[in-house]
């Protein structure tokens, strides 16, 4: 039987006191923190603190340093501010409750993931309230809040913001697809917690990563804005269409 040598993280920084995440997963399950923060988190939680520089500041150099310093294959990270997983393939939307059931829902996306040839994994993004029941997959868009990266063939971009869109970018681009597990939808507190990005977030800071990403990929994403959220979307087809 094929082993799946895999790391799952919770990246946390500056929320020593509300991490929401951990409640959702086994206390094994290991938190990944700044040197400076490791007893405060320490003082919190019963999960196993692992340490990252101080100095490594900003989403994509914290991913980078992540693949860079761990041995596994498969590398799970997640966001510290899951409020809620949902299973949205039922009559109602389920709320994951049971701690072993959410590992065992990111370790099979994993699974499907190598098994494809693919590099990058995660869940939806999409309300859940528009659950398409004949795509319980996906094969484009882009992943967040949990994201999974299979080997090292790709990095993220050396910026503060939007890392993950970037990254599922280069994948479609050279895979051709990624694996999105449309059964699955994480409620979080995106942007609006202290500390993580927001932290060493300025407005300026912020529209110049957003404008960079979308010169990167022009044609292929667009950025709209929804009470005083931003929502970016890709425009890539990977299906045949049917013509009548």
């Amino acid at each position: 039987m094929k082993q799946y040598d895999i790391k799952i993280l919770i990246l946390s920084r500056g929320r020593s006191d509300s991490v929401s995440t951990v409640s959702l997963l086994p206390d094994w399950v290991e938190m990944l923190v700044p040197v400076s923060e490791k007893e405060l988190y320490e003082k919190k939680y019963k999960n196993p603190i692992l340490t990252i520089p101080d100095e490594v500041i900003g989403l994509g150099p914290v991913r980078n340093w992540v693949l860079d310093n761990f041995k596994e294959n498969i590398v799970i990270m997640i966001d510290d501010d899951i409020k809620i997983m949902y299973a949205i393939t039922e009559l109602h939307a389920r709320q994951i409750s049971d701690p072993d059931e959410f590992v065992q829902i990111l370790i099979n996306a994993a699974v499907m993931c190598e098994d494809a040839g693919l590099h990058c994994f995660g869940f939806s993004q999409t309300d859940i309230r528009k659950y398409n029941g004949t795509e319980p997959f996906k094969l484009v868009g882009w992943v967040g809040c949990i994201i999974g990266v299979v080997g090292r063939k790709f990095r993220f971009r050396d910026d503060k913001f939007k890392v993950d869109i970037d990254f599922c970018m280069k994948c479609m681009l050279v895979d051709r697809v990624i694996w999105i597990d449309n059964r699955y939808y994480c409620i979080q507190q995106r942007d609006n917690n202290k500390g993580g990005n927001s932290a060493f977030r300025t407005a300026e800071e912020y529209q110049k990563s957003l404008d960079s990403l979308i010169d990167k990929w022009k044609g292929w994403l667009t950025v709209s804005e929804n009470r005083s959220q931003v929502s970016i979307k890709t425009h890539i087809k990977r299906k045949q269409e049917i013509k009548l």
